[in-house]
């Protein structure tokens, strides 16, 4: 595990101490013994699994319930129970994390595409910092550890014309992905172990385009290519309720 930036845990349980530290970016979870995962991505991957890109926002763990019912619906009872109990379990874990009860939950399956580069997710002011994602198959989530982020300032040049080009139907020169100048020269760009949970670091939204701490926030993507994938992404969405 590394002392600050982005560290690697065995177990959710494990994940609420690093997490807590304002040294760390983004605490990975990795687990075993999840055979289930193997059914889910052939689902995914073969269509019997489909679900449209949603946004709930503001709601509980009981209605990310009723909501999972229906959404997965298509899948045999042991498979569906399984993944619902995990996607209960992260909205649980990030309410508890946060001192919280209500939650924005994205999730989808689609095929990754170069659509959205590197960014960082944000929150409220005075919402707590940390949510979590899971790529349940297929391409992983990839990232930049925080001492290879060469200067903010460069990170939000690039953020911006990259957002300029993609939402203006521009083509994205390939080296503005295979080589981002804002990481440092010889760095590498990680990427999340397959299945792995990671809680992660948000911005509070007024300081984004900010020069602030390259530790402030999880700087990462979507994977430019790849088979369709089960993307969930829980983020607070209210202040902290109660100590924690």
């Amino acid at each position: 595990m590394a002392i600050a930036g982005v560290c690697r845990v065995t177990g959710r349980a494990q994940a609420a101490a690093p997490a807590s530290d304002d040294g760390v970016t983004a605490v990975i979870v990795e687990e075993a013994g999840e055979g289930w995962l193997g059914a889910l991505a052939g689902a995914v991957e073969t269509g019997r699994l489909t679900v449209p890109r949603v946004s709930l926002e503001g709601v509980t763990a009981g209605q990310v319930t009723v909501w999972a019912r229906s959404a997965l619906a298509a899948l045999e009872a042991p498979l569906r129970y399984a993944l619902m109990a995990d996607l209960l379990d992260l909205v649980e874990r990030v309410c508890e994390l946060g001192g919280i009860r209500r939650v924005l939950v994205r999730a989808f399956t689609e095929a990754p595409t170069g659509r959205c580069g590197f960014h960082v997710d944000t929150v409220a002011p005075q919402a707590p910092p940390f949510g979590a994602l899971r790529v349940y198959n297929g391409a992983c989530t990839e990232y930049v550890e925080p001492e290879d982020v060469e200067d903010v300032r460069r990170f939000y040049a690039y953020l911006s014309r990259r957002e300029r080009l993609a939402r203006g139907g521009g083509e994205v020169p390939p080296v503005m992905d295979a080589c981002p100048d804002f990481v440092r020269a010889g760095a590498a760009i990680r990427a999340v172990p397959p299945g792995a949970v990671v809680f992660f670091r948000h911005l509070d939204v007024r300081r984004h385009w900010s020069e602030h701490p390259p530790r402030a926030a999880w700087i990462h993507r979507s994977p430019m290519a790849g088979g369709p994938r089960l993307v969930v992404n829980v983020s607070p969405a209210e202040r902290r309720r109660r100590p924690g």
